[in-house]
């Protein structure tokens, strides 16, 4: 199985001393193609700070970081956006959908900014929309859906231009019990289906639910373990 991302003793460090934070300190570890990997610790941990330069969010201070063995850790903004825009699709504890907006036009609004024809951007959100259980609810706006349908919107919109990855930041914090393992459920499927899921939770049971768990703690990954089927 080919390797996705490589990082090699990562560091972000904030601030300047004496009074520096080490969010990160000296991380590495591979991820392989069509793996589902959840990233857990508590809070303040550097899960999040992780996640965020993985996702070509944000710079590390030091090491390397190689996304389909280009290293990305030192890329100018646009070219992180870049990436971002082709190879990544972002799920958030929070949804962070257009609150105005239906379902299938929040789904539609990454192919805006990729120039995706009208006619195509439908046809793929209501695809998507579909595949996520969500057929009736194609008008529908976020205040009519409950949290694990808009959460279910969101992981449509993550998918529609076929990234590479599917980062989830904490993508069942927000939601009750049963709501949490439905999302869990669609995420396993897109994962049988050849997706790389890289999953960030504080939450244990929901952790188990990956394939293999990495446990971080200041800063520093203190394990790193396959599930059992």
């Amino acid at each position: 199985m080919k390797s996705l991302i490589l990082v090699k003793n990562l560091t972000k460090i904030y601030g300047q001393p004496p009074n520096e934070t080490r969010a990160l300190d000296g991380v590495s570890f591979e991820i392989k193609k069509g793996e589902f990997v959840a990233i857990i610790g508590p809070s303040g941990s550097g899960k999040s700070t992780l996640m965020h330069i993985l996702g070509c969010l944000d710079h590390p201070t030091s090491g390397q970081y190689f996304l389909e063995s280009q290293n990305v850790a030192n890329l100018d903004e646009n070219q992180l956006a870049s990436i971002r825009n082709e190879n990544i699709g972002f799920v958030f504890q929070f949804f962070n959908l257009l609150p105005r907006t239906s379902a299938l036009k929040n789904v539609q609004l990454p192919m805006v900014y990729s120039n995706t024809p009208r006619a195509k951007r439908q046809e793929r959100a209501i695809e998507l929309l579909e595949a996520v259980g969500l057929k009736d609810k194609l008008k529908s706006t976020p205040a009519q859906l409950s949290g694990g349908q808009q959460q279910r919107v969101a992981i449509a919109r993550a998918l529609v231009n076929n990234p590479l990855i599917i980062f989830a930041d904490e993508p069942t914090g927000n939601l009750d019990t049963k709501s949490s393992y439905e999302i869990m459920d669609i995420l396993k499927k897109l994962n049988k289906g050849g997706n790389t899921i890289i999953m960030i939770t504080h939450e244990p049971d929901i952790a188990k639910l990956s394939k293999r768990v990495i446990t971080i703690r200041d800063g520093k990954i203190i394990s790193d373990k396959k599930n059992r089927k």
